[in-house]
């Protein structure tokens, strides 16, 4: 047994229960193991109108059923760009620290959901209680680092360097962490899915209630509304699509382009098409089930978890051969890789599965064999998790064996 502070900014609260369930899911499996959490999840100190006005309506704490979250406030500047490694970075790194001092008794490790701001937070009060520190590496910092401004990648190499431990979703992203510190300590900590949480044995059922004829190729989509999850490509492709009997759902939280989306559709020859917004994690798994293709034309990723979903659902997929992807995905095997930002290339692939029934089922069998055989699951995750923070308390570090060359 051993103790564990966790900072996740990018995790569920009362207001938003879809947010950051990546860090939900992954802290759910840790305290399944030998650990005891004290888990910080700060939120934008509230201001009286505006976005994130409704932050005043959080608790200071919620319990949930694995693990109570403390929801600390730190001054959160707009516009995000212009202030996200400066002042609000500042803020975060002042509070954080004071905060866990005054509430929790000294850990044995800490543990950063995200490198930034959680793992630079977490940097002064490692520092100053001589306690290991572990981050999580995930896409978008890593792998935007060289293109960020020089003082974010002052920050972001500061914390990677004074870490014990980098724990990414991928290989590609290892390499990236492994790159930008002067000693290689990266290692891959995939996520996952749990293919017994996915109704495939009622899809029949599903899809009649969702009103899904039996015959119709449904085509899924799962992620933001935004640029770099292809959803321009997936607009210029929709002409090249084929209609004969095919559905199409758009599921997805946040990003700008959900309009966007819904005007290229309108104006396409499909007809039988949702876009959906907040799907909970329930009907989520329902649509995964039912669906027949799931597509991801990103322009970057680490080891997307909808792809994982897609694996646990017998689904075949379809998605760039970017960053994890290809880690995941088995070209020809599991599903079809594509170049990124190439939206002929998008819609060959799904036409060529949407005639042909056999290759999709084979494709999604082999899916779920694939992540049961790599143990790409949640419970496998917080496994690995806790030996990893165990050898890094008992041993001062990690062993050359254990990080990626």
């Amino acid at each position: 047994m051993y103790d564990a502070v966790v900072s996740a900014m990018n995790h569920p609260d009362p207001f938003n229960p879809y947010m950051g369930l990546f860090n939900f899911r992954s802290i759910k499996a840790l305290s399944a193991r030998d650990a005891s959490l004290d888990v910080v999840t700060p939120r934008p100190r509230a201001p009286p109108i505006g976005p994130y006005s409704e932050f005043s309506d959080i608790p200071s704490r919620h319990e949930y059923s694995s693990h109570e979250v403390h929801y600390p406030r730190f001054l959160y500047l707009l516009p995000q760009k212009l202030f996200k490694y400066t002042l609000s970075s500042k803020s975060f790194s002042e509070m954080l620290p004071k905060y866990v001092s005054s509430n929790f008794e000294t850990p044995d490790i800490c543990h950063a959901g995200h490198i930034h701001y959680d793992g630079y937070g977490l940097v002064p009060y490692c520092r100053s209680n001589d306690i290991p520190l572990t981050v999580m590496g995930r896409g978008k910092i890593l792998n935007n680092f060289y293109n960020l401004s020089q003082i974010s990648r002052r920050k972001i190499r500061k914390t990677l360097d004074y870490a014990d431990g980098i724990f990414c979703v991928s290989e590609s992203l290892a390499r990236i962490a492994n790159n930008i510190t002067e000693t290689p300590k990266a290692t891959v900590l995939p996520n996952g899915a749990d293919p017994s949480r996915y109704p495939t044995d009622s899809e029949a059922t599903i899809r009649q209630e969702l009103g899904i004829d039996q015959d119709t190729t449904l085509v899924m989509f799962c992620g933001g509304y935004t640029e770099r999850k292809g959803i321009r490509e997936i607009c210029d492709a929709l002409d090249n699509i084929r209609n004969d009997d095919v559905a199409f759902v758009f599921v997805g939280h946040y990003g700008d382009l959900r309009t966007e989306l819904l005007a290229e559709l309108k104006a396409s020859h499909h007809e039988n098409y949702r876009v959906l917004w907040e799907v909970p994690p329930l009907g989520l798994r329902r649509w995964f089930a039912a669906a027949d293709i799931f597509m991801l034309p990103s322009h970057a990723e680490g080891r997307p978890n909808t792809i994982y979903e897609s694996m646990a659902s017998e689904t075949a997929v379809v998605a760039s051969a970017v960053s994890g992807i290809p880690e995941q995905v088995v070209d020809e095997e599991t599903g079809l890789l594509i170049p990124k930002k190439d939206s002929d290339s998008l819609a060959t692939a799904l036409n060529s599965l949407i005639g042909n029934s056999k290759e999709r089922e084979r494709m999604g069998t082999n899916g779920k064999e694939r992540l049961v055989s790599k143990g790409w699951t949640w419970e496998a995750h917080g496994q690995r998790l806790a030996n990893l923070h165990e050898t890094i308390i008992n041993d001062g570090q990690l062993p050359a064996a254990e990080i990626l060359g």
